[in-house]
This record gives structure tokens, C-alpha cells and sequence, in this order.
């Protein structure tokens, strides 16, 4: 089917972009560090407006109607009574930096960079580029590629790489609510942006299903949720060698809210880029203990030893 951008994409093929990946798995503070390093103004970022206008990126670019098209957004926002996103309190905008896999894999809700979605990928970078009409890096993140980084870096050998980890438990106990609170009530916000999770709302009994596979009252979640941590911590220490020192840097979210400053700073030296303005990042976070679950802590031990490598290796034992 043919789109807006469609007569236009002859004048992107040349266009070249510097990759930036932000990885770490959903609820690991991947949100929080996107969005201080996105207020530096040292970079393109994939935004709300890319996500939910994709295919008229280059249309309202070129025609001059890209301001009028985020206002539309905005009012659109504001007739959905769109403040936050819910999940994280976070303030929904067309400027919101939003994950790049509700572009390259709209249908999917675990949407990946792989060899099939890599033109689409490339496409997008692209399109951001060009609309931007000014060299940046381009800063990405899309949680899902936390279980993929290795095989990205082989894509993009000269792309860089920023991790954050957190907490297993307090991921694990973050994810669960986020999920929860995504089920029990339709968020209209993620139903803009996710096409997958807007139709799983028209289907009843996929959607019993999955809030019978999370609620508390249910065993499942106990094994999917953990499974998956054990395999994100499994593939990062196999396969962190394979990135060479120079190409990435890490930082714990623990350490990004103690002293945001120090660790933003320390991430901008790493990348050779300069703020436009200097700021404390402090006042952009709101520091809180996480409420673990109960079910959540009892569940923790049962795989502690299972993670003893990783949490040593991050100096959480």
C-alpha cells in the first residue's frame, strides 16, 4: 500500500546515521536514561510523532507541515485525556522518545532488530535523519534487543552501546505491576503506538488469558517473568566479550538516580559529545525505594543462586 513517504524515499537512500544503542531489558531504567540523555540535546531520538505518524515523516517534512502535524498529535493527546503514560507516570508528548520497535515490527509485541526487520530499521534511521536536517548521533533503544546486542553490533560494527542494569528483583517486581496495570484497563496511549496490544483489547479471551497468566492469585508468571530474567543475564555474560571495551559503556539505574550527574556525564564523556546547556540532572528524578510484592520477594529466592554470576558481576552481592 502506498503512504505519504512512499514518492519520497529515493531521497534517503545516501542518507547516513550514527547509531547510539541504549540496552537494557523493560523496566531497567532504559525510559529514565533516554529521556535525560534526550534533554541534552546531543542527539536524534525516535520520538511519539515517528512512531504514530511514520509513514508521513518525510511527507510533512518536505511540505512544511511537520509543527502542524505534532499539534494535531497534541490535541489528539488531549481528546484521549492522554497526561501520562500510567505505567511510569511519564508525561505524553509528539517529543516523547519512544522504543524503535513499534516501528520496525508494529505487529509484534516482542519486536526485535533482526535480518528481517533490518531494512525496515535502516529505513526509519534514515527518515529521522534526513526530517532532522542536522548531524547527530541517532539514540535508540528498544528493550527487547537487550537478548540481541551482539548480534547488532555485528550489523552496526561501528555503532556504540550504552547498558543499564538494574536490580534483578526490582525488574522482575516492575515488570509484574506494569503488566498488571497494562491488563486490567485498556491504556489508550499504548494502544496509539502498539497495534497488537489495541486489538488484544477486542478479543476477549486472549486477553482473560493473559491477565489469568499474570494475576497474583496464578503460578504462571512465576516461571515466564523469572525465565526471562535468568536468560537476559545469561546472554549478557556471554556475550559482552564479543563487544570491544571501546564501544560500550555501562551504568547501573541504582547509580544513574544516586548521582545522575556523575553517570550522565561520565556516558556524554564516553561518547564525545558536548550539552548545548549545562544542567543537574537531578532535578529530573524523583528518587523512591521500589515496593517489592510479596509474591515477588518469595519468588526472588528461588533464583537468587541462579543469578549469583550476574549480580556479582554488577556488584549487587
Amino acid at each position: 500500500m502506498d503512504t505519504p513517504d512512499q514518492k519520497h524515499l529515493d531521497r534517503i537512500l545516501n542518507i547516513t546515521f550514527h547509531p547510539v544503542f541504549i540496552v537494557g531489558d523493560h523496566r531497567s531504567g532504559t525510559t529514565l536514561l533516554y529521556q535525560l540523555l534526550a534533554d541534552t540535546g546531543c542527539f536524534h531520538v525516535v520520538t511519539a510523532y515517528h512512531v504514530i505518524e511514520y509513514d508521513e515523516i518525510l511527507n510533512n517534512h518536505l511540505n512544511g507541515s511537520q509543527d502542524r502535524a505534532k499539534s494535531e498529535l497534541a490535541e489528539r493527546f488531549i481528546r484521549l485525556g492522554l497526561t501520562d503514560r500510567i505505567i511510569d507516570g511519564v508525561r505524553v508528548t509528539p517529543d516523547l522518545p519512544e522504543e524503535y520497535g513499534f516501528i520496525i515490527d508494529p505487529e509484534n509485541n516482542r519486536p526485535q532488530l533482526t535480518p528481517a526487520t533490518l531494512p525496515r530499521f535502516v529505513e526509519m534511521c534514515r527518515k529521522i535523519e534526513f526530517a532532522a536536517g542536522d548531524s547527530k548521533p541517532l539514540l535508540l533503544k528498544n528493550p527487547w534487543d537487550v537478548l540481541r546486542f551482539r548480534e547488532i553490533h555485528e550489523s552496526f560494527p561501528e555503532a556504540r552501546f550504552i547498558f543499564i542494569h538494574r536490580h534483578p528483583e526490582a525488574i522482575i517486581n516492575s515488570q509484574v505491576r506494569a503488566i498488571r496495570s497494562s491488563l486490567e484497563k485498556k491504556n489508550d496511549y499504548i494502544a496509539l503506538i502498539a497495534p497488537w496490544y489495541r486489538k488484544l483489547f477486542r478479543q476477549p479471551l486472549r486477553l482473560a488469558v493473559a491477565k489469568i497468566l499474570f494475576s497474583s492469585k496464578w503460578p504462571f508468571w512465576k516461571r515466564m517473568t523469572p525465565r526471562h530474567i535468568c536468560k537476559v543475564a545469561d546472554y549478557y555474560l556471554a556475550n559482552i566479550g564479543a563487544v570491544p571495551k571501546a564501544k560500550y559503556i555501562s551504568v547501573r539505574y541504582e547509580d544513574l538516580c544516586t548521582d545522575p550527574d556523575e553517570a550522565i556525564g561520565g556516558i556524554l564523556r564516553f561518547l564525545e559529545v558536548e550539552p548545548k546547556s549545562v544542567a543537574s540532572y537531578r532535578d529530573f528524578i524523583e528518587p523512591r525505594a521500589p515496593k517489592i510484592l510479596p509474591e515477588v520477594q518469595e519468588n526472588f529466592r528461588t533464583i537468587r543462586s541462579r543469578l549469583a554470576p550476574f549480580l556479582r558481576h554488577h556488584r549487587y552481592e
